[in-house]
C-alpha cells in the first residue's frame, strides 16, 4: 500500500522576487520537498494539509495561482525515493544543528568567561533548541541524525549552564514572572 502525499504547484508574478523567496522559505519551513520542477510534496496528515492550505491562500493573495492535490504513488519505488529525499534533507539540517552545538560547546569550554559571554551563549543555545524543535516537527520520516543533533545540543546546554552563575537563571525567571 502506497503513501498518501499532498502535492503543491504554484506560480507567482516574477516581480517582486521577494514574494517567490517568501513562498520558498515557507515551503522549506514546513519541511516540503521539491520532487520535480516546481512540484512540492508533503506526507498527508491534518497538519500538512493545513500548512499547504495556508500557503495556497498566501500565494493567491499575492496574485499567484496554486494547485493542491492528494495523490498516492503507483510504483512502490517512487515512495521510497521520496522518503529518502525527505530523510536526506532532514539529515543535512540535523548535521548543521549538531555542528553548531559542538562549536558552541567548544566555545563554552574556554576559560575567562564573563557574564556577558555566558548570556550570549545562552541566547545562542536557545536559538539552537528552537531550531531543533522545528526540525523534529518537520522530520516526517525519522532521519538518523536526529539523535546526534539532540545529544550535541544537550551537551552544549550542560557546558553552558555549568558556566552560568547560580543567580543568572533566577534573575531571568524573576524578570519573566513579573
Amino acid at each position: 500500500m502506497g503513501t498518501d502525499w499532498l502535492l503543491c504547484s504554484y506560480r507567482l508574478p516574477r516581480e517582486p522576487s521577494r514574494l517567490r523567496l517568501a513562498v520558498w522559505r515557507r515551503l522549506k519551513r514546513v519541511g516540503a520537498v521539491m520532487i520535480h520542477d516546481g512540484l512540492w510534496v508533503l506526507p498527508t496528515d491534518a497538519k500538512t494539509r493545513e500548512d499547504f492550505e495556508w500557503l495556497a491562500e498566501e500565494i493567491e493573495e499575492r496574485g499567484g495561482t496554486v494547485m493542491l492535490w492528494q495523490a498516492r504513488s503507483l510504483p512502490q519505488g517512487q515512495d521510497s525515493t521520496v522518503v529518502l529525499k525527505f530523510r536526506a534533507e532532514a539529515e543535512a539540517r540535523y548535521a548543521a544543528i549538531a555542528q553548531a552545538a559542538k562549536k558552541l560547546a567548544r566555545a563554552g569550554k574556554r576559560r575567562g568567561s564573563t557574564a556577558r559571554s555566558v548570556e550570549k551563549a545562552m541566547q545562542q543555545l536557545r536559538g539552537l533548541e528552537r531550531t531543533l524543535r522545528l526540525e523534529r516537527r518537520r522530520d516526517y520520516f525519522r532521519a538518523p541524525g536526529r539523535l546526534e543533533a539532540e545529544g550535541s545540543v544537550e551537551a552544549a546546554a550542560l557546558e553552558i549552564r555549568s558556566r552560568a552563575r547560580p543567580e543568572m537563571p533566577e534573575r531571568r525567571l524573576n524578570a519573566v514572572g513579573n
